[in-house]
């Protein structure tokens, strides 16, 4: 599972962690498809006012 965290670029304040779908619900997207967009564009860097540090968890 992967899990994310979301920072504001100018002041690197954390304003979303956690699963896509949580992400997704406190950053007020529609749902974890929209948030995996957000991530895409946002490492692209079509988002500037964003970072996006993605976590692998290997646990099972």
């Amino acid at each position: 599972m992967k899990y994310y965290t979301v920072y504001r670029e100018d002041t690197e304040e954390i304003i979303a962690f956690g699963n896509a779908v949580k992400c997704a619900e406190i950053l007020g997207l529609k749902d974890a498809r929209q948030f995996h967009a957000f991530v895409s564009k946002t490492r692209s860097g079509l988002r500037k006012h964003y970072i996006v540090v993605v976590e692998e968890d290997n646990e099972e």
